[in-house]
């Protein structure tokens, strides 16, 4: 089954990384988002989400990605700050810290298509899963 996925994240060449490896997974990407007013706009349309810290607006990262957990996408944070989300942010499955391997954004998509699936699938190493 192919998934929608929604990148937020305001570094472009960083967005197209994980993009080119959402789209070689064989899925669909619905938007890059560098705000939060763009990842809100693309929500409705996405399945999953990988949301930085980090944003254009400042450390929206987590509010937003509680929103989009709350409205039932399976979302991931993914940044270079992964000490700032330790604690967890509600509804949102876990952190994982850039930069990403070729292998590991291909593991951290398939552990997301798993848990969107409904499978318990197999958290790549780097990933801290929130309780």
């Amino acid at each position: 089954m192919e998934y929608r996925f929604l990148i937020v994240e305001d570094s472009l060449l960083v967005a197209m990384d994980i993009e080119d490896a959402v789209q070689r997974s064989g899925h669909q990407v619905v938007g890059i988002a560098p705000d939060m007013k763009v990842a809100l706009n693309y929500s409705r349309d996405a399945d999953i989400a990988f949301v930085d810290v980090r944003l254009a607006d400042g450390e929206t990262g987590p509010e937003i990605a509680r929103m989009l957990a709350d409205s039932g996408i399976v979302v991931i944070m993914v940044t270079g700050n992964p000490g700032v989300v330790v604690q967890g942010v509600p509804g949102v499955v876990g952190v994982m810290a850039k930069p990403l391997t070729d292998q590991a954004s291909r593991d951290l998509i398939q552990f997301a298509v798993d848990r969107k699936s409904g499978r318990t699938g197999t958290p790549p190493a780097r990933l801290k899963l929130f309780a």
